[in-house]
This record gives structure tokens, sequence and C-alpha cells, in this order.
């Protein structure tokens, strides 16, 4: 990464901006002139207010043509639909005349709908509550208490109505209740209480199940017939509901591909606006300062070829204590790893990138976890219609990448296990009925051995990486005594175990010697002479040793990866047997049973499974692995471009290809 600044004449200052957008390569900083002639720029309040307004109409607009709009991509509820257009399209979308009537409608039609869903919910209310009642002939005018009796309805569950009722006519004697009808389980009534009774009539109510239910005061019809009326409006007004819906389709179909780009054009805008706080300027001149990856400083400088004579360039490395932001680079193969990296955090500029570090043992694990010829290559062909089919986005595509690698993995690990969709060794082809490396079912032990022995390859590494930052730090003592250390306690273990005759002289010189080396006692005593350092260091090698007992539990997690793969295997095995006891069924109904139970169980037996592959295996890395070694940390690099969040950006005719789909 590298620091660039362009100096340049302050009469090309929206030019440069709109030029380094365009081209995406620089991350902009604040500058750093110290000078009473050079201030930072202001970006304009009433420019960035009134992008603001038009980014909030815009996006109003392609939100509520999204929801009438019929979408033209396959699976559009998970994948989200993109635009294509061309450089020139993009930066020429505006917010015209035609767009403003067209936020005008819309605005209009989505308070028209919102006004008729609150009046028909209204209506529907009012016909739920008025259901019960509608059996009494007695119009609703007349609902109306007098001088000295009020009347007041609600409703009772039907099996508790004569309790309250008799609770009723217990505690008060000036009460009298009609039973206007039933709806459901519950029943309707009318309730006539003397005024002077009526507070004690409301409080032993309210301690029932009693439901009061009032009604619109301008209700006079009978019951029944103002139900009807609430229901014959409700028509009506979901007759006018679809005929604005039908109109926000029309417009959706004709102006969502205009809308949706918008946004992102005009938030591209507010971008080029809003950047202007980071940089300097004089009266005649200007600075912009960023950031921008050593292998892409010549696209910088075709970026600005055509204000090439009013710019200068200069570029320079970072300087101590600079927060230097960080963009990935490795091999095509290894690109797809990246996903897990930014999962975890990048690493800080200048550290080591773990996605190298990491791809083959993720390869691995992935591919023990599936384990299964037949899966993996579903697995493969599945990711490749997805990222191939589907108008998909670079991460997603790198993800299905990732997923085809992990297919690949899954095969060559169903060649050495011969799995073949969990088939029998009688079921497969004469070709196929080799003998395995390893039997999954018939050689479990020598699978989970297998399992913990990748652990200890795979903590170990992460322990020599460990030792190979700390001597590149300068830290060559720390690297011998605290991890090497640690390697040469396994291998003395490992050889233990392979001759157990040596345990007994063995280890105690082994556990002896780590003391020494991860209390660092030697150097205590040489050094500095000094007893009670020398006892220090005893208690702290004490404490590095007990700590290595955390080593058993990290080589005990990697038997998952067995557990995993015998999972896989068992459920497809479980598949195949349940299709063979239907295959037998006369008339090809079993057959047809068998093909279906084989389609969608080893279906499911994937998907299932391609979960925990890709867990696990993550975990291992993140929690065994990088906690070894790896802290991250460190920023992306985000550079100054177009906002294309739903738009896929084409180069204009006669333009290079490179970076046509962001």
């Amino acid at each position: 990464m590298m620091r660039v600044s362009v100096i340049g004449h302050s009469s090309v200052l929206d030019a440069t901006v709109r030029l380094l957008q365009r081209a995406g390569v620089i991350e902009v900083i604040s500058g750093e002139i110290a000078s009473e002639e050079v201030r930072s720029l202001r970006p304009d309040p009433h420019a960035v207010e009134r992008f603001e307004a038009l980014i909030a109409d815009a996006v109003f607009v392609r939100d509520f043509l999204g929801r009438y709009r019929e979408p033209d991509v396959a699976l559009s509820t998970f994948v989200s639909e993109k635009v294509h257009l061309t450089r020139s399209e993009f930066e020429a979308l505006e917010s015209d005349e035609s767009f403003e009537a067209l936020y005008r409608e819309c605005e209009s039609i989505s308070a028209e709908i919102a006004h008729l869903e609150r009046e028909r919910a209204r209506l529907e209310r009012l016909a739920h509550d008025l259901e019960p009642w509608a059996d009494l002939r007695l119009q609703m005018s007349q609902w109306r208490g007098t001088e000295h009796v009020a009347l007041f309805t609600g409703t009772v569950p039907a099996q508790a109505s004569a309790g309250v009722r008799e609770a009723l006519r217990e505690a008060v004697e000036l009460v009298s209740v009609a039973e206007a009808g039933r709806a459901g389980e519950r029943e309707a009534w009318v309730v006539m209480a003397h005024r002077e009774a009526l507070d004690e009539v409301r409080g032993l109510l309210a301690l029932t199940e009693f439901e009061e239910v009032r009604f619109d005061e301008a209700l006079e019809d009978y019951p029944a017939e103002e139900r009807s009326r609430a229901l014959a409006l409700m028509d009506e007004l979901a007759f006018e509901e679809d005929a604005l819906a039908a109109r926000a389709r029309e417009l959706a179909a004709r102006h969502f591909r205009h809308a949706a780009p918008l946004v992102q054009a005009l938030l591209t805008r507010r971008d080029a606006e809003e950047v202007r706080a980071h940089i300097d300027s004089s009266e005649r001149a200007f600075v912009v300062t960023g950031w921008v990856p050593e292998r892409r400083r010549e696209e910088v400088v075709a970026a600005l070829a055509p204000v090439g004579g009013d710019v200068d360039l200069t570029f320079e490395p970072p300087r101590p204590g600079d927060r230097v932001p960080v963009e990935l680079v490795n091999p095509r193969l290894l690109r797809p790893f990246e996903v897990l990296t930014d999962l975890y955090g990048r690493p800080r500029y200048g550290d080591l990138d773990p996605t190298p570090l990491l791809a083959g043992f993720f390869f691995l694990f992935f591919g023990m976890c599936i384990g299964d010829v037949g899966y993996g290559l579903m697995l493969i062909v599945a990711a490749w219609l997805i990222k191939s089919r589907l108008d998909v986005g670079p991460g997603v595509r790198k993800f299905m990448d990732l997923l085809m690698l992990g297919g690949v993995a899954s095969m060559l690990v169903g060649v050495a296990t011969r799995s073949y969709f969990a088939l029998s060794e009688t079921a497969l082809p004469p070709f196929l009925r080799y003998r395995p490396l390893i039997d999954p079912l018939d050689q479990v032990m020598t699978l989970l051995l297998v399992s913990v022995g990748l652990g200890v390859v795979h903590v170990s590494f992460g322990v020599c990486v460990s030792a190979y930052r700390k001597v590149r730090a300068g830290d060559v003592a720390g690297a011998v005594l605290e991890d090497l250390s640690t390697i040469a306690l396994f291998a003395v273990v490992g050889f233990v175990v392979w001759r157990p005759e040596t345990i007994g002289w063995l280890l105690p010189w082994a556990f002896g010697l780590a003391i020494v080396f991860k209390g660092r006692v030697a150097e205590e005593i040489v050094l500095r002479r000094s007893a009670k350092g020398v006892l220090l260091g005893v208690g702290k090698g004490l404490l590095g040793l007990y700590g290595l007992v955390g080593y058993a539990s990290d080589f005990l997690s990697y038997t998952r990866l067995a557990a995993l793969g015998l999972a896989s295997l068992l459920v497809g095995d479980v598949m195949n047997r349940l299709a063979g006891l239907v295959s037998d069924i006369p008339f090809g109904v079993g057959l047809l049973a068998a093909a279906l139970i084989l389609v969608v169980g080893h279906t499911f037996n994937v998907v299932i499974n391609l979960l925990g592959a890709f867990v696990h295996p993550t975990r291992l890395q993140f929690v065994e692995f990088f906690s070894k070694f790896y802290e991250g940390g460190g920023r992306p690099f985000a550079p100054l471009s177009p906002r294309t969040k739903s738009v896929v950006l084409h180069p204009d005719t006669g333009e290079q290809e490179g970076g046509a789909r962001t």
C-alpha cells in the first residue's frame, strides 16, 4: 500500500474527484498540511441537504415500486436483482421533472392505499363486533340509556355466562341482562342498570371475563343491516385498492429499473460532495491524500490522464504510525478462502495474511465433513449454477467458489474412503469395489486417530507460525523458549506414545526442560543470578506447563471432523436402505417411491451437512489455529468509488473490461 498525493489547480478539483471516484482506486484520507493558507474544504451544506432529500425521495419510490414489481430473476426472494448499466448511463441518471412527477404519483397512491387499508380494518373490526348482535331486532339508534337507566353492551364467554349473570343478580337488584346472540364462543349482552348501581355493576363485571363493546354513535339501523353495510363497503374498498395496486404494478414495470440505480447514483454524488471534508485547499490549489495499492499505481495515473497537465502525483511508502488499510492479494486459487479471513478480521498492515496458511487445512477439513464423491459433485453443480445462472454479487460468487473447492475436497475424500452416495460395496459397480484407504464404518478408531493427528499437525503449525512472527519481530528468545519448546514437548510426548518404555526417564526430563525454557530460568541464572528470579521463573514455567494441558482439548476438538463425516455417511446409508425397502412394491410404485426417497433424502443430507461442514472447520481455524498466532484488527481498504449495491456497471464501448462487474 502506498500513500498518494494529488496536487492540482482548483479549477480541476471537481473533475479530479469525479475521475478518482470513477476509477475506484484511492481511499481518500484527511490531509496533514499545517498552514494558515491551507484549509480543509467543507461540503456545501445546501448541496448535501439537496442530495439527502433527493435520496430519500428515490429510496421511497424504489421501495414502493419494489413491492409491486414482478422480479425478472429466479429465486428473487433470496437473490437481490441487479440492474445492468454502462458507466455513462449510470452517471447520466438524474432526478428530473419526470421522476418528481413519478414520486408524487407514488406518494399519492401509497397514501390512498394506506387510507383504504385503515378504513377496511375499521370496517372489519366493526363487522366482527356486530356479529353477535346480528339477530337483535332493535335499531342501534335506540341503544341509549334514559335519565335513570344506563345501557351498555359487551360479550362474555358462553360457558361463563350463567355464572356471571347469577353473580350480578345476587349482588345488585337494579340490573337487567338481555342476551342478544352468540358468535363463536362468546355471548353478546345488553346490560341495563339503574344509574345509582352503575358503578357497582361495572366494578363487579370488571372482575369477570366480561368485555365491554362500544359502537359508533352514528350507527342507527339494525345490527344485521349495519354489518351487511360494512361488509359491502369493505368489498368496495378492496376493489379500489386493487385498482390502485394495478396502477402501482404498471408504474413498477415501467420505472423500477430507473429508480433502483438512481438511488445508487445519488449516493455516489453525495459521497463526492462529502469527500471534500478530507481535501486540503488554498485559494488556487488543492491536495487530495489517500491510499492506493502499489499494484494499482498505474491505474491512478491512467484515471487522471484527462487532467494530467493540471495535477501532479506523488507516491510514498506509509509513515510510522499510519493506520494503513489492508487489501488481500492472493493467487486466484486461494481467493475464495479470503471469505474466512474477512469473516474473522483482516490482518493489520504489515502482518501475515493467514489466508494461504488456512486454505489447505480448511480444504481438507471440509472434505472430511462431507466425505462423499456424489455429495461433492452435487455441491459443485449447485454452487456453479448459483454463480453462473443467478445475478449475484461478488461476495456471493466468491463464496460459491469456496463451496466448489469444498466439493472437490469432498470428492477426493470420498475416493479415499470409497464413498459414492453412501452406497455399500455390493451396490457399487465392479470397477469401484476397490479397497479404501480408510473404511469409516469398519475403522472408526482409525478415523478418530487420523482426525486427532491432523489436529496435532494443525495446532503445531500454528505454534510454528507464532515462532516465525516472533523471530521476524526480533524476539528470537521468545520464539525458542515459548513456541519451539512447545513443539519439542509435543515431539517427546509423541515418542513416548510410540515407545511407552521410555516414559519413566524421558518425560521427567522433557517436563523439566519445558519448565526451564518457559520460565526462562537460564536467563535468571546466567544474566541476573537472582534466587528470587529463579523461583519466579520456575513458577512461571510451571504455569506455562499447566497451560499446555489446554492443547489436549484442542487436539480432541478435531474429532468432530470424524463425527461429521460418519454422520453424513450414516444418514446417506439410511436413505439407501429406505429406498431398497420400498423398491419392490409392484406396478412401478416402488421404483417411484425409491427415486423420491433417494433424491429428497440425499439432497436433505447434503444441505444439512453443508452447514456443519462450513461451521466446524471454520471454528477449528478461528479457535484452535488463529489463537496461536493471529489477532486480526486490520482495516479493509475502502476506496472512493461508485455505489453499486444494486447495480452492475459495464464499461462503455471502447473501454477496457477491467472492473466491469462491481
